[in-house]
C-alpha cells in the first residue's frame, strides 16, 4: 500500500513537472499552457510543497511500523 502511495506521489510530481516544462518552453506552437506559465509555476511550487510532507509522513510511518 505504501509503495502504491509513493508511486502515485511520484507520478503526480512528474506530471506537474511535464506541464511546467511545456508551459515554459515553446515545444508546441499553440499550447494552452503558455498563457498561464506564471500560474503554472506557482502551482508547481505549491504541489511540490504539499507532496513533501505527505512523502515524509509515508516514509516515517514505514519506519515506525518496523520498530
Amino acid at each position: 500500500m505504501k509503495k502504491i502511495a509513493l508511486i502515485i506521489i511520484g507520478l503526480v510530481w512528474i506530471l506537474a513537472l511535464i506541464i511546467l516544462i511545456i508551459s515554459l518552453t515553446d515545444l508546441y506552437p499553440n499550447n494552452v499552457f503558455s498563457e498561464y506559465s506564471f500560474i503554472i509555476g506557482i502551482a508547481f511550487i505549491s504541489i511540490t510543497g504539499l507532496l513533501k510532507p505527505i512523502y515524509n509522513s509515508i516514509i516515517n510511518s514505514n519506519i515506525r511500523g518496523k520498530r
